[in-house]
């Protein structure tokens, strides 16, 4: 996982799906999610999570609820909350 600025970047490995590499972006008070796979979205959402869920879509409702279960979550995670603290603080 990289981060920089209000910029997260990850890659899910989840035993029974596709690897998804995600990029997540901080624009204002919105965040933008852009996946890349087999299939390649964009999604856009007051939270990183409603981001994330809308650039997941085209992989549909299994492969989204597979992804979202993965471990890998656990560090962008933190991260997210650490570029919201530093957006309310500034």
């Amino acid at each position: 996982m990289s981060t920089s600025q209000a910029s997260i970047e990850f890659t899910l490995r989840p035993e029974k799906a596709a690897v998804v590499r995600v990029r997540l972006r901080r624009i204002d008070a919105r965040w933008l999610a852009e996946v890349s796979s087999p299939v390649s979205s964009v999604g856009v959402g007051a939270s990183a999570r409603q981001a994330l869920t809308a650039a997941l879509q085209p992989l549909g409702d299994i492969q989204t609820r597979l992804l979202f279960a993965d471990l890998g979550l656990l560090e962008p995670s933190v991260a997210v909350l650490a570029v919201e603290a530093e957006a309310r603080s500034a």
